[in-house]
């Protein structure tokens, strides 16, 4: 949660975006995750569920901004296209499909029958990992701005040992297309350890039961910690102030600010800074 600038961002006119790159505005790296859908304007496509599944051309695009924003070193499988997913062993890809899954839009559908207990999923091979905020954002405004919303949506965070920093995640392959049940019991794979025990550390996914061809691969999105203010993506709750400094906000202006974050600790850390400064300065006049 960022507090301690106030911005000067105003509420884009979310109507006039076309699906070129949005332009960075000046605060842009104050923006946080939830920022993201509502100035690049993502609802409405992304509640379509008549999406195709990402082309080639598509994966490429992202590969690219990835490549120009914060890797330049990463590159597709060699033996196995983004659209089939990554190399997931001797085998070649894994056992999916997208196709498009009726009330769920795009999603992953078994290529074979696979086993219990069978190794799915490889998230170690497959996922990018933004080293930290200011890079994932620097890819966001480079993609065309639906192509954004995609990731919008298919960034979450993960923390990949007990007690260590919280990631933020994605993927530029099919694997991310996974969805999830509708109801507790529909999920068919999980992040395990390989004794068949739940690992929310883990981004090695094992069938949980026998999957029939053609069957979803579904999975439980609880299974991960989703905490992107702990990733550093807090959502930018200043933004709509036009005030840059308690010297400039007005009083109401800083009574919206006091009632929306008066019990975070860092704010009154702020405010008590702020206090000693303004006391200092009478007492340097008397």
């Amino acid at each position: 949660m960022h507090i301690l600038g106030f911005s000067t961002l105003k509420k884009a006119t979310n109507t006039t975006l076309g699906d070129g790159p949005v332009p960075r505005p000046k605060d842009w790296h104050l923006w946080g995750y939830w920022n993201f859908e509502e100035r690049f304007n993502c609802t409405g496509y992304l509640n379509d569920g008549t999406k195709p599944p990402p082309t080639m051309d598509d994966w490429e695009t992202m590969l690219k901004a990835y490549n120009e924003m914060v890797d330049p070193t990463y590159k597709f499988d060699a033996d196995v296209p983004p659209t089939e997913g990554y190399r997931l062993n001797e085998n070649g890809p894994p056992p999916y499909y997208p196709k498009l899954s009726p009330g769920k839009g795009r999603g992953l559908f078994a290529s074979r029958d696979i086993q219990k207990g069978e190794i799915v999923h490889n998230g170690t091979t497959s996922d990018v990992i933004f080293p930290n905020d200011t890079s994932w954002k620097r890819f966001m405004f480079a993609l065309p701005r639906k192509m954004a919303c995609d990731q919008w949506e298919w960034t979450f965070t993960q923390q990949f040992e007990e007690g260590g920093p919280m990631k933020i995640v994605s993927s530029l392959n099919i694997a991310i297309l996974m969805n999830e049940g509708d109801k507790v019991g529909d999920d068919n794979v999980q992040p395990q350890d390989g004794k068949g025990n739940f690992d929310e550390y883990t981004s090695v996914f094992y069938a949980l039961r026998d999957i029939k061809q053609g069957e979803e691969i579904l999975m439980n999105y609880a299974d991960y910690d989703t905490d992107f203010e702990a990733a550093g993506l807090g959502e930018l709750i200043l933004s709509e102030l036009s005030c840059t400094s308690f010297e400039t906000c007005s009083v109401k202006e800083f009574w919206a600010i006091f009632k929306r974050i008066c019990c975070d600790p860092i704010f009154l850390v702020f405010v008590g800074v702020q206090i000693l400064i303004l006391t200092g300065f009478v007492l340097h006049i008397k």
